[in-house]
């Protein structure tokens, strides 16, 4: 079945009639051969872009609910009266009846601030202390096999996130984080439950409806005093990072995007991901092992790769002008480094058209395996003080591992979290 969009003059094709292109598709082509050259066709192809990526990959989510607001279960002073917590409930869409909580983080003072809106895999903090529950160092113990296990769901202690958080409040950052699960549960019985229900019209994955439900908290925070509504950043680590990667894209109130460790059917390429053209995690193994995530339709590129229209950069260029990073570890098990260097490296040129500097598509690796580390919100607030603050900590986010270590990584990589 083809769909025709109001933003084209020709229905999209089925997989099995598309043509042929082992390169990168061109952003700055247009459906009907067009090349961009102005930026009022940008804005159109931009949308011709969206159309494409709801077609192939995303499904389509409702429209904004419009109705947005939030209520404080909790709120009081944490880390010795030198930052804020509150846990405050969103409810939003028909009749008011859906929501989800979230907890914000902020530096004392009167802001605004700077805000970071991190998903997370931990449970929301407080949720759980109602009723004054004994606290939950969500440090990991060590499995049997001397790596770190984590328990997910266990409830977090307020103050224990806070001082989790030191380093980004310390530096005048507000951070709002929730469990990322009660936007869409991660499994392929998502549509039952969380949002899903209340839209039965819409073929969305649950990726989409995990970074539809980000675009809710920023809604909530364009009414808070305490947020600086020109630097709202999106931060998430693996299948988070790739919802904020889709977040950023298609929500341009986001000022930054850093999806961490994102994996395959995120910042790499899908050209240079899976079996023969790269290893890790290609299209053939994300919908196989997540094909829930996806509408059903992305399925039909294995084996044919080179009729995809589209590819990982075009969630970067949908981003641009607004800054952007990958950031990246040099072992991780899931990730391809040369898949990520093209997707970063075809972005690039669309900024430039734009009018602002290709750094503003960033990229920073530290050394470890597939996780995100101190070191990994060291570099994202550098390069979010760089980008937004005009603080210039004299780092270059634009340095990629060695070939050869992007080279010998094995294909047989474990499933990312």
């Amino acid at each position: 079945m083809a769909v025709v969009s109001t933003l084209q003059a020709q229905p999209l094709p089925e997989v099995k009639d598309l043509p042929d292109r082992p390169e990168m598709p061109d952003v700055m082509t247009m459906l009907d051969g067009t090349k961009v050259t102005t930026p009022a066709q940008w804005q159109r192809r931009r949308e011709e872009m969206k159309v494409i990526l709801e077609f192939y990959e995303l499904g389509h989510a409702p429209p904004p609910p419009g109705n947005v607001k939030g209520w404080d279960v909790h709120a009081h002073p944490v880390r010795n009266g030198t930052a804020n917590y509150r846990l405050v409930h969103l409810t939003f869409g028909p009749d008011e009846k859906l929501g989800f909580d979230i907890a914000i983080f902020t530096p004392a003072g009167d802001g605004p601030f700077p805000t970071i809106i991190n998903p997370s895999f931990f449970s929301t903090p407080g949720v759980n202390f109602v009723n004054h529950a004994p606290p939950v160092d969500p440090a990991p113990a060590t499995n049997s096999s001397g790596r770190p296990h984590f328990n997910f769901n266990a409830p977090v202690d307020p103050e224990v996130a806070a001082r989790g958080f030191s380093n980004q409040l310390d530096r005048g950052y507000a951070i709002v984080t929730y469990r990322y699960t009660q936007c869409g549960e991660d499994n392929p019985n998502f549509r039952t439950n969380s949002f899903y229900p209340a839209y039965p019209g819409h073929d969305w994955g649950v990726l989409l409806g995990w970074a539809w439900g980000l675009s809710r908290v920023v809604d909530y925070l364009e009414t808070q005093p305490f947020c600086d509504t020109n630097k709202i950043i999106a931060l998430g680590h693996s299948r988070l990072g790739k919802l904020t990667m889709v977040a950023t894209a298609f929500d341009d109130r986001i000022s930054l995007g850093a999806p961490a460790g994102s994996s395959g059917a995120g910042t790499g390429a899908y050209r240079f991901c899976g079996p023969g053209r790269g290893g890790k995690e290609g299209i053939e193994d994300m919908t196989r092992k997540f094909g829930y995530y996806f509408v059903p339709r992305l399925k039909d590129f294995t084996g044919q790769m080179n009729k995809l229209p589209f590819d990982a950069y075009w969630y970067i260029a949908l981003t641009a002008p607004r800054p952007w990073i990958s950031i990246e570890g040099t072992d991780d098990q899931n990730c391809v480094p040369n898949a990520v260097k093209q997707s970063v490296l075809a972005a690039r040129p669309v900024y430039k058209f734009l009018g602002v500097s290709p750094d503003r598509v960033g990229v920073n690796y530290e050394q470890h395996r597939h996780g995100l580390t101190p070191a990994d919100w060291q570099a994202a607030l550098d390069f979010s003080d760089q980008q937004l603050r005009g603080i210039n900590h004299g780092r270059k986010f634009n340095q990629f591992p060695p070939e050869e270590a992007s080279a010998s990584a094995g294909t047989n990589a474990p499933t990312n979290p």
